[in-house]
């Protein structure tokens, strides 16, 4: 249970393991509904497994040989990478499907009728992707040979009567909260401004971090890190809002001019195009207007969490609980 000669507590790797397990099992038994794909959710639920799973192996990764977490990881990584796209395309297309049923002034339909066209065309390539990313992530082996070594890992700890709620591992616990906590607070100085898009969206990758470091703790606190870890999937949704007005408005930039290449090379001339043209700047500018509108929902949400010390009440939660060895 070591990681480049590192001391490590075996009590904190087998609750690590048992933790990671729980992670791998749910990744597994999504891989079918994602191949046979009648249903979005498969690929969101097992993407979000696949995050859940890297995030345990960041917090773990002393526990395992250092080239065996390596290559774990970057299996993991690949799954993560395709299924994102996917899901992006899946997250789009029922949002572009909504707005198009609620469109009343019948001069923005064809615009936004032909974006649903091409988001679906190119999902339904992608999915020659996913299908070909799951069959080889099913014959490489790869989650046999974790679950493997996750189920030996916590079977030599019951031999050995390892307690996996030492004090070592409600120390690791409070370390890790506090320094996820740390990371969220840095970009604090930047929200008031929506022009620090990259700063904000920094932001929700530390709160989605935080929120994995502390679901993975939680039992040890008989689930009373519930609050913060809600707070902290808020905080992911706004910014997650904000940064997804931000991508639909480039990229509906970057929509128009291929449009215009492909009624170009079909017509001859681009004036097909000046039907398509009204409905999909109709759509940006209402993803404008929705970002600055949930930009404000998430400056008077951070204000309410900032009034009540959230984060500072949990930091003092975990850590006493750690300093008296699991008891408060």
């Amino acid at each position: 249970m070591d990681n480049d000669n590192q001391i490590v507590d075996e009590s904190y790797c087998v609750f690590g393991a048992e933790a990671l397990l729980t992670r791998l099992d749910a990744l597994e038994k999504e891989i079918h509904g994602v191949i046979k794909a009648e249903d979005i959710e498969y690929v969101h639920r097992m993407r979000v497994a696949s995050r859940r799973l890297r995030s345990a192996f960041t917090l773990f990764e002393s526990c395992f040989p250092e080239k065996d977490i390596k290559r774990w990881r970057k299996q993991i990584r690949r799954v993560t990478r395709i299924l994102g796209n996917a899901r992006d395309l899946d997250v789009q297309i029922d949002f572009v499907k909504e707005f198009l049923a609620n469109i009343t002034d019948h001069r923005y339909i064809p615009g936004v009728k032909r974006l649903v066209l091409r988001l679906q065309q190119k999902r339904q390539k992608m999915q020659i992707d996913v299908i070909s990313e799951m069959e080889r992530l099913q014959s490489s082996g790869i989650i046999d040979e974790i679950k493997d070594t996750l189920k030996m890992m916590i079977s030599i700890g019951l031999i050995y009567d390892k307690n996996k709620y030492s004090y070592q591992v409600y120390d690791r616990a409070c370390k890790e909260i506090e320094l996820h906590i740390d990371k969220l607070l840095f970009y604090e100085r930047y929200i008031d401004d929506l022009n620090r898009i990259t700063e904000l969206h920094l932001m929700r990758i530390c709160a989605k971090r935080l929120r994995y470091t502390m679901e993975i703790f939680s039992q040890l606190y008989d689930d009373k890190l519930e609050k913060p870890i809600k707070i902290a999937r808020e905080i992911q949704d706004l910014l997650g809002e904000i940064h997804d007005c931000f991508v639909w408005v480039e990229y509906l930039d970057q929509f128009i001019e291929e449009e215009k290449i492909r009624t170009l090379e079909y017509f001859g001339n681009t004036k097909a195009f000046s039907r398509l043209r009204a409905g999909i700047i109709y759509l940006q500018e209402d993803r404008k207007k929705h970002q600055i509108k949930t930009h404000k929902e998430f400056l008077k949400f951070w204000d309410k969490i900032k009034a009540e010390d959230i984060w500072k009440e949990t930091i003092k939660y975990v850590c006493n609980f750690s300093k008296k060895g699991g008891v408060l």
